[in-house]
């Protein structure tokens, strides 16, 4: 009887909520974990926040048996986000200031979720889209990820018949991208017994190029767009034109429909994940998560809100957050509008879990929220993307030009509103925001690109990454998927390095040559280290990716390359850059992929 009076004294949302996650970790204390991120996929990009011009009945009764986070906000590009995920910490604090040339590495000093659920016994994969760093111990299998089958880019140029990297070696996929990494997913979680796994599913689409298959464009490609609730183009969304047009043009009408043909293929294929789950009795102790990375990359239906990708305004960084655990769905509260980002994924996870983990990170686990418990609403979020910051607090946005907006009753951001009080302390707090965390991150720095000495690891030196002289051209200004081209008599390629363990290094040099360029001579230098090698053999490649494309692509096209293998150069801990130079005068152009060395 004392026991029970003691029981009453407790407050009764409480005990529910002790009851709810106590009883959760004594049923099962080690749930699985599934984390669905796709790419490019905004706020407006699903049927379940009012998008009529498409069906995605799987996300949907995700949402409705599980919780709709709908204040819930990422950055406006895509490293930055994932390195949020990863880290807990707002981006610039994790080391990422861009989305190529290394700025999308994460420092190493970050833990990231993949290593605290390793640590704790955890099978860990990552299939897909990585985009936060190539080179170990920067690479996914450095950091907590025991299985990787993906790339590391930003973004690659085909969607069809892919190259990918399985654990640090380059392989050609086949199929439809999305379609392979689900079946990588499926294949996974079906051959797991005893262990449980945190899966990272990191989805390449709607990203562009804009490739789907013909099952999937079909359906859009004769819709006529006035169905397509294309957004009218007003004066706060004339910057956003640039690329895709007005509404009348066929570059964003078929934009739009390639990417909702994308979002229904991501669609189907998280179906057949849910049913590789039921069918291999884990379902109900796999928590899962659903989210986009960044805002649409098109100017397409986005719920009336200002901005798109690479925006800090609304439109840029507001993302659905689906949340999803059967064995208690039935306990949790079914939408929540609780402020919260990217950064809080981490503390959320572990908590659940019951994983311990460094308290002083930025983000803020949602769990007891989930439990409909009262939270505080004085919260901000801050988002930043090339110089420009804004603030988003439970009622209120403060743009990157310090205007500040009403969000609950203007979330289109367009009336500027005269709250002096509150605008100054969003200002206040932008600036200390600013000052302590944004001032951590310098851009002038160029880190060194690691090369390191294990046998068993590959080092890759991308064209994305290299600087270069001379007459050499890039093949597109977006650099994740470029190659450099038109080398000629002296000119250079080159890389900063940090060399981790002194050797010799073989490496094989990806390039294409044609009949002129025979007998040429390329220097391999570093310090006063060096190698030479001669090109022995035509290999000349066209451009290709057009024919898969469903609208004209911004970024570069594709080429096949082929491997120029050399003999070995010596590098120590001194050696601080490494340098390809063609030596010899002879006529003809090679193009540049990539450099492996090998220790």
């Amino acid at each position: 009887m004392k026991k029970l009076k003691l029981y009453k004294l407790i407050p009764l949302w409480i005990f529910g909520f002790f009851v709810l996650f106590s009883s959760c970790s004594l049923i099962n204390k080690e749930p699985n974990f599934l984390v669905i991120l796709t790419d490019d996929q905004g706020w407006g990009d699903l049927e379940l926040t009012g998008n009529n011009s498409l069906k995605t009945p799987t996300l949907n009764k995700l949402a409705e048996s599980g919780t709709l986070f709908t204040s819930f906000y990422v950055s406006p590009v895509c490293s930055p986000t994932r390195a949020e995920i990863l880290t807990g910490n707002y981006h610039p604090k994790s080391g990422v200031y861009g989305v190529s040339e290394g700025g999308e590495r994460i420092n190493l000093n970050q833990k990231l979720i993949s290593e605290y659920f390793f640590e704790n016994g955890y099978k860990t994969a990552l299939f897909g889209k990585w985009h936060n760093g190539q080179q170990h111990p920067y690479h996914p299998n450095s950091r907590g990820f025991e299985t990787f089958i993906g790339y590391c880019s930003g973004h690659i140029g085909e969607y069809f018949d892919a190259e990918l990297e399985k654990n640090g070696i380059f392989f050609k996929s086949k199929g439809y991208l999305t379609d392979y990494i689900t079946d990588q997913t499926i294949s996974y979680i079906d051959n797991i017994e005893n262990n449980p796994f945190f899966i990272f599913l990191s989805i390449n689409t709607p990203h562009s190029p804009m490739q789907v298959p013909d099952e999937w464009w079909e359906k859009f490609r004769q819709i006529n767009p006035d169905k397509l609730n294309l957004p009218d183009h007003s004066s706060q969304n004339k910057d956003l034109n640039k690329n895709f047009g007005d509404a009348k043009n066929n570059t964003l009408i078929n934009h739009t429909k390639a990417a909702y043909a994308m979002i229904e293929n991501i669609d189907w294929n998280i179906s057949r994940i849910l049913n590789s789950l039921i069918d291999n009795n884990k379902l109900e102790n796999t928590v899962i998560l659903f989210l986009g990375d960044n805002g649409p990359n098109g100017n397409r239906w986005n719920d009336s809100l200002k901005g798109r990708k690479g925006s800090t305004d609304e439109g840029g960084v507001k993302s659905p957050l689906i949340f999803n655990y059967p064995q208690i769905n039935k306990n949790l509260k079914k939408r929540i509008d609780k402020l919260s980002s990217s950064i809080d994924i981490l503390p959320t996870l572990l908590d659940i879990a019951d994983i311990s983990y460094d308290k002083t990170i930025d983000g803020e686990s949602l769990k007891s929220s989930l439990n409909n418990r009262i939270s505080d609403n004085k919260r901000v979020i801050f988002n930043h993307w090339n110089g420009k910051v804004s603030v988003r607090s439970n009622n209120y946005r403060l743009d990157s030009e310090n205007n500040l907006y009403d969000i609950k009753n203007d979330p289109g951001q367009t009336i500027i509103i005269n709250e002096n009080k509150i605008r100054d302390e969003l200002i206040y707090k932008k600036e200390n925001w600013i000052n302590n965390v944004l001032s951590l991150t310098d851009k002038s720095i160029k880190r060194p690109f690691t090369i390191v000495g294990d046998k068993n690891k590959l080092n890759v030196l991308p064209a994305r990454d290299a600087m270069y002289s001379g007459k050499i051209q890039r093949s597109n200004r977006y650099p994740n998927d470029s190659f450099l081209t038109n080398l000629k008599e002296n000119d250079s390629i080159y890389w900063p390095i940090e060399v981790y363990e002194d050797g010799f290094y073989k490496m094989d040099i990806y390039h294409t040559s044609s009949k002129k360029s025979l007998g040429s001579q390329i220097l391999i230098s570093s310090n006063a280290s060096k190698t030479k090698v001669t090109v022995d053999e035509i290999f000349e490649s066209q451009l290709r990716g057009m024919e898969n494309d469903r609208v004209e692509r911004i970024e570069s096209y594709l080429k096949n390359f082929t491997i120029l293998k050399t003999d070995s150069i010596y590098l120590t801990k001194k050696s601080d850059f490494l340098s390809l130079k063609r030596i010899k005068p002879v006529d003809g152009i090679i193009d540049f992929k990539r450099i492996i060395l090998y220790r």
